[in-house]
């Protein structure tokens, strides 16, 4: 009995502490508030988010059939090669931003083009920009000049048609729109037929590279033949420059032995006509003194001793001798 009071006391407690249904609610509202956004892109940010776009978008090879998931990967992994120091930004920020940057781009170009499209006289770029910032700003501020700035030359953005604005007369132009998609429907509608330079495709820049390869190969190929070429010729010519040297050389070497052999042969004559000239001598000194054995043999004989029919041959010798090395005969002093 007494345990009883005790429990249904407590379950009035317990009903006794709920909330009120707006604490509730109040508390629910708390709760959601509590997820917080990140910190605003830098503009050095946005600038890697538009070479992202512009690197992975155009690349040939990949081709633009890419899934969603796929292409934003892409964009992360460029925007996380090449982001600024400190930066920490994930897959869907990436994307998200990607998708005001673009929004944004669409409807400035929109109000460049209608402001383009007046062609007022008086006016440079700087102003036409000032008024299609103007324009722009009528319902929200413009922040993403700096992108405009990388991003308005692309085929997306460049609004070609307005060239041929230029030369068309200006009865034959409509009435520029102050809405982006207006111009950019009118542009579409208009000039569908104008013939607008397209990006490569997948299967040319395939082509294109495949041919390089094979170019850069032969032509590889041929810079080897050529240096292989150059190094025989050059090898050739060595060879023939050796050979010339030997063979003269060869000349030089043969011409001294030449010469040698004439200055041997030279003074062998030399050496032999002195000889020749000595042993003429001796030889002439041998004979002479034979002769003067004779002579003297001959002058030594007694005339009156010898027979009769030799005293004038002996008396004629003995004559001649003495004239002969220039004495008088006798006969002469006799007279």
């Amino acid at each position: 009995m007494n345990g009883q009071p005790s429990q249904g006391f407590s379950i009035d407690n317990n009903h006794g502490s709920e909330d009120p249904p707006s604490l509730k609610s109040q508390r629910a509202e708390k709760t959601k508030k509590v997820s917080r956004r990140g910190t605003a892109f830098t503009k050095e940010e946005d600038m890697v988010v538009c070479s992202a776009f512009l690197n992975i978008s155009k690349d040939p090879i990949t081709g633009v059939n890419q899934t969603s998931g796929g292409y934003y990967k892409r964009m992360h992994d460029y925007f996380n090669e090449h982001k600024p120091k400190g930066s920490n930004r994930s897959q869907i920020a990436i994307q998200h931003r990607w998708a005001l940057i673009q929004k944004a781009m669409n409807k400035f170009c929109g109000h460049k083009a209608s402001v383009d499209r007046l062609n007022e006289s008086g006016k440079n770029e700087q102003d036409r920009i000032d008024d299609a910032v103007e324009m722009y700003e009528k319902t929200e501020p413009f922040t993403f000049m700096h992108c405009w700035k990388l991003l308005r030359n692309e085929a997306k953005w460049n609004n070609r048609f307005l060239e041929l604005n230029n030369s068309t007369s200006p009865d034959q132009m409509s009435p520029p729109s102050t809405q982006g998609h207006t111009v950019a429907g009118h542009a579409e509608s208009r000039y569908e037929n104008v013939d607008i330079a397209r990006p490569e495709g997948r299967d040319s820049a395939k082509r294109r590279r495949s041919k390089s390869f094979a170019e850069t190969s032969s032509s590889s190929t041929a810079v080897e033949v050529l240096q292989r070429l150059q190094e025989k010729s050059e090898k050739t010519e060595l060879k023939q420059d050796q050979q010339m040297v030997e063979i003269l050389s060869r000349k030089d070497e043969k011409i001294k032995i030449q010469r040698d052999l004439f200055n041997l042969q030279k003074k062998h004559m030399k050496m032999s006509v002195k000889q020749h000239k000595k042993e003429n001598e001796v030889r002439e000194k041998q004979m002479e003194a034979q002769l003067m054995s004779v002579e003297s043999s001959i002058m030594s004989i007694d005339i009156e001793k010898v027979p009769p029919y030799l005293k004038n041959y002996y008396m004629g010798m003995q004559r001649q001798i003495i004239e002969r090395r220039g004495f008088s005969s006798p006969s002469n002093n006799e007279d």
